[in-house]
C-alpha cells in the first residue's frame, strides 16, 4: 500500500473523529445580556428573542425571576448579607455572565431604594380639607363711605363744570352748502380737529394741557334744533349741521373764542360749508369782531347782545 493512501486514510479518520466530537459536544449556555440590541419584528411590533436565549429562559428559573417589591423591602445593607441566589455559580461563569449578575444586583438595590421611598410616603400624614380652618365672613350691612364720597365728588365736578354753570352762550353754526353730512364723515372731521366725545353727549375741545374746556359741539337735526350725538347710531344718521358754542363766563375766554372761530372755519372748509352766527347770519369778519368783543367783555349777570 502506498504512503499517500495511508496518509489519506489517517486524515479521513481524524476528520471523522473531529466531526463526532463536535456533534457530541454540549453547547455552551449563553446568558441573555442587557447589552444585546433588541430587534423588533416589523409586522407584529414584538421583540424578537434569539432561540438559544429563549430556550435558556424557559429552562433556567433563576434568569426568569424578576425582583418584587415585597422581596426588597429590607435595607440594602441587610439584603447584601443574605444569600444571593446567583452568587454561587459566579466562580465558574464567564466574565459576561459576571457582568449580568452585577447588573441584576444593581437593579435589586435600586428597587429596594424605591420601595423604601414608597413606604415612607405611605407613612407620611396626608392633608385633608377637613383639617383646614375656615375663616368666618360676616355679612356686609354697613354703607360704603368710600362710594358715597366718590359719588358726591363726581356730582360736585358735574355741577361745577363750565356747561352746568354757564349763564349764557355764544354759538356758531356750520352748514354744508350742498347736502347733509354722513355720520361717519362727521365723526372723522370732529376727531381730526381734536374734539373728544364726553359730557352732555357733546364733542368738546380742551386746552393744550387738558385743564380747561374751551368749547363744545352739538349736531343740528332736520328740524334745526341742536341735539347730542348718539355714537351707536351716528354712522347711519345724516347730520344737517354742527353747532359750536362757548359757555360764558369763561376764565380763558379770548383763547376759547379764537380757537372755536378757527376750528369752525377749518371744518367748514373741510365739508365745503359756511359758518353762520347764532342768528343764522353769515359769519363775516365784522360779525366775528362783534361776537369776539361780546365774549371778552362779558361780565357775570350781563346778557349777551344779539
Amino acid at each position: 500500500m502506498e504512503i499517500t493512501t495511508i496518509l489519506g486514510i489517517v486524515v479521513a479518520v481524524v476528520i471523522m473523529l473531529l466531526g463526532i466530537r463536535l456533534l457530541l459536544k454540549k453547547p455552551t449556555e449563553v446568558a441573555p445580556s442587557l447589552e444585546t440590541d433588541l430587534h423588533i419584528h416589523p409586522d407584529s411590533q414584538q421583540p424578537v428573542i434569539p432561540r438559544h436565549v429563549r430556550e435558556q429562559l424557559q429552562t433556567d428559573p433563576e434568569l426568569r425571576k424578576e425582583p418584587v417589591l415585597s422581596e426588597v423591602e429590607a435595607p440594602a445593607d441587610a439584603k447584601a448579607e443574605q444569600a444571593d441566589p446567583v452568587a454561587e455559580p459566579i466562580a465558574n461563569e464567564s466574565s459576561e455572565q459576571k457582568a449580568e449578575v452585577q447588573t441584576v444586583r444593581e437593579v435589586t438595590v435600586s428597587t429596594a431604594v424605591i420601595a423604601e421611598a414608597v413606604k415612607a410616603e405611605e407613612k407620611s400624614p396626608e392633608l385633608s380639607l377637613n383639617q383646614i380652618e375656615k375663616a368666618e365672613i360676616s355679612e356686609f350691612e354697613d354703607e360704603s363711605n368710600i362710594l358715597d364720597a366718590h359719588l358726591h365728588e363726581q356730582k360736585l365736578v358735574d355741577e361745577e363744570s363750565a356747561l352746568a354753570t354757564a349763564e349764557t352762550y355764544i354759538a356758531l353754526n356750520v352748514y354744508p352748502d350742498s347736502r347733509a353730512l354722513s355720520g361717519e364723515k362727521t365723526l372723522k372731521v370732529l376727531m381730526k380737529y381734536g374734539l373728544r366725545f364726553g359730557e352732555m353727549a357733546c364733542f368738546h375741545r380742551y386746552s393744550e394741557d387738558d385743564s380747561k374746556l374751551l368749547f363744545s359741539v352739538l349736531q343740528i337735526g332736520n328740524d334745526g334744533a341742536a341735539a347730542g350725538f348718539d355714537l351707536e347710531t351716528l354712522s347711519t344718521e345724516q347730520v344737517k349741521g354742527l353747532a359750536f358754542f362757548l359757555a360764558l363766563p369763561h376764565s380763558d375766554v379770548q383763547n376759547a373764542f379764537d380757537t372755536m372761530d378757527s376750528i369752525s372755519r377749518l371744518i367748514a372748509r373741510e365739508i365745503a360749508g359756511t359758518v353762520y352766527d347764532q342768528n343764522n347770519q353769515e359769519f363775516t369778519p365784522q360779525l366775528r369782531e362783534h361776537w369776539r368783543h361780546q365774549a371778552i367783555d362779558y361780565r357775570i349777570g350781563q346778557a349777551v347782545e344779539a
